[in-house]
C-alpha cells in the first residue's frame, strides 16, 4: 500500500484554484505514487502556470492556510514563485512558474494535466520525467519515461 500524505488539503487547495480559473497539477513523488512507480511521497508538489501568483495568494487567504513564500530565488529554480503550504504533518510545496536552471538554459514545466487519481489532477508523466532530467535526477526521469 502506497504512503502518502492526508490528500484533504492538496485536495481541498486544487479544487479552490480551479474555482478560481487555475489549474494545477500534482507532481513529484505524488505522481510517482499514483503511477505506482514508488511507494512513497512526504510532501505534495502542486504545479501551475504563470501568471498566478494573486490567484494563489487570494485561495491560501481564503482557505486559511499557513503558507510562506520563498523570498528571492533558488540558484537552481527559475520559478515564478514558491509557497510552501504547511499542512500539519506535511506540507506542500506550491510551484507557480516552475522553471529549472541548466548549463544549457532555463528548463519550464508545464502545468498540463494529466490522470486524475484519487479526486486530484495529476500531472503529465512526460513533463515530469523533463523535470526530473532537468534536476539531474535521472533515475526518477527514466521511471517516467518508462511510463509514458
Amino acid at each position: 500500500m502506497p504512503r502518502t500524505p492526508p490528500f484533504e488539503t492538496v485536495r481541498a487547495l486544487q479544487q479552490a484554484l480551479a474555482v478560481e480559473g487555475v489549474l494545477s497539477v500534482v507532481g513529484g513523488s505524488g505522481l510517482l505514487v499514483s503511477l505506482g512507480l514508488t511507494d512513497e511521497a512526504h510532501d505534495w508538489d502542486l504545479v501551475l502556470p504563470p501568471g498566478t501568483v494573486e490567484a494563489v495568494e487570494r485561495v491560501l487567504a481564503a482557505k486559511g492556510l499557513g503558507a510562506q513564500r520563498a523570498p528571492g530565488g533558488h540558484p537552481r529554480f527559475a520559478t515564478e514563485a514558491l509557497f510552501t503550504v504547511d499542512a500539519g504533518d506535511h506540507s506542500i510545496d506550491v510551484l507557480v512558474g516552475f522553471a529549472i536552471r541548466t548549463d544549457d538554459g532555463v528548463v519550464t514545466v508545464p502545468a498540463r494535466a494529466g490522470a486524475s487519481w484519487r479526486g486530484l489532477v495529476m500531472a503529465r508523466a512526460d513533463d515530469w520525467a523533463v523535470a526530473y532530467r532537468a534536476m539531474g535526477r535521472d533515475a526518477r526521469a527514466q521511471l517516467l519515461e518508462g511510463a509514458t
